[in-house]
């Protein structure tokens, strides 16, 4: 499909073909827009789609990988496969940043850990796939040169835990897409749109297990006990599910508790439809266990309205102290503040968003990082 040809020198390779989420594509544009706009480097993309089409010219090429296989496979692509034809294709330089990276000593690579996985195993998978993934995880970050976190909280908690060297750890946060959505909301200010939902809650996310839902189901389940003149608000959840296996427990348990006429799921939405969701609802609930970043605690704060995360060390350091905080664990706890929300009491509305959060500073620090470790390497 794509007819340009890079030549040897100044070439990175970057995987992004695990890039599934919106935060995970995003982040991907991140390190391409830094790539492009604050280097002279060349770069091999190997991709899975066609999200990043438009980035292919006389400097990225794009390598196209078939990657609807299951985790096996997936698996034998980041650790073998992609390195390999990295090298064939002269990169000097491999970027994996999916927690897993080449186990044969062929080229230097840089490994990104996000995924709060390396900590908390998938529950998807059985105890067996858990080690291996684990096993492959500390392997790949033996033998990277660098190790990328996306938060301070990330690279304590997980290179703690995988016993990652301290000179090895390097936090750079990454960007939201701040500014054009604060655009998009100044629209919505103008033209108001349209909110057929009447009033509500709003989650937005993939929904994993460790995105803690349930807590959220029971938690509004709860505050709608508490509050009976309340009975028509609503819960709006916006994302995919990512396991058929965790969907069918959460619709079940919504079943259980009754809440299937209070509660909405709007799947495959695109940004604008987000912001347009986010800008209309009554209050804004992030219930994650564990995030290495979580770029909803960038976006939330756009909006100048209650923002409720569950209490966690990413969370206080991503949001920069300036939500309202539960205990994740505590259902009770959660309704309580969402009630306190509605009522609109002592919830701070004056949110401000360090720079270091931006999509355009996360680009440049990310090439400034990529491009100093790449000035620097040996090829075996």
């Amino acid at each position: 499909m794509f007819h340009n040809k890079i030549s040897k020198g100044d070439l990175i390779a970057v995987d992004s073909t695990r890039s599934v989420t919106h935060g995970a594509k995003r982040f991907i544009r991140n390190v391409l827009d830094g790539l492009v706009a604050h280097t002279d480097l060349r770069i091999i993309l190997f991709s899975d789609s066609n999200h990043f089409d438009s980035y292919a010219s006389k400097r990225v090429q794009i390598i196209r990988i078939k990657m609807n296989y299951g985790y096996v496979i997936r698996t034998l692509n980041a650790i073998f496969f992609i390195p390999i034809r990295a090298r064939w294709h002269h990169a000097s330089l491999l970027y994996s940043p999916w927690d897993i990276g080449p186990i044969i000593n062929i080229l230097p690579f840089i490994l990104g850990i996000h995924n709060p996985n390396s900590v908390t195993p998938r529950q998807n998978r059985g105890i067996k796939a858990n080690l291996i993934h684990e096993f492959l995880s500390k392997f790949s970050a033996n033998k990277a040169i660098a190790i990328e976190f996306p938060s301070n909280s990330a690279a304590k908690e997980i290179g703690d835990h995988m016993s990652i060297k301290l000179e090895k750890r390097n936090v750079i946060y990454h960007g939201a897409e701040v500014s054009r959505w604060k655009n998009r909301v100044d629209q919505l200010k103008l033209s108001e749109g349209e909110n057929n939902l009447g009033e509500y809650f709003i989650f937005w996310s993939w929904f994993f297990p460790t995105k803690n839902i349930t807590v959220l189901m029971q938690a509004f389940s709860q505050f709608i006990a508490m509050q009976k003149s309340s009975k028509n608000i609503k819960l709006v959840c916006v994302g995919n599910f990512a396991y058929r296996r965790y969907k069918r427990k959460v619709i079940n348990l919504i079943k259980t508790l009754k809440l299937s006429e209070n509660i909405v799921f709007i799947e495959n939405a695109d940004d604008d439809e987000l912001v347009r969701l986010i800008y209309h609802a009554k209050v804004m609930v992030i219930p994650a266990l564990y995030e290495t970043f979580g770029f909803m605690y960038v976006e939330g704060r756009i909006f100048s309205k209650p923002f409720i995360v569950a209490d966690t060390e990413v969370a206080r350091e991503i949001t920069e102290g300036q939500c309202v905080y539960f205990n994740g664990q505590d259902p009770e706890d959660l309704a309580r503040k969402m009630m306190a929300a509605i009522a609109k009491k002592d919830l701070p509305h004056d949110y401000r968003i360090a720079d270091v959060f931006y999509e355009e500073y996360a680009a440049l620090d990310l090439a400034s990082f990529l491009k100093r470790y790449l000035d620097n390497v040996t090829l075996p």
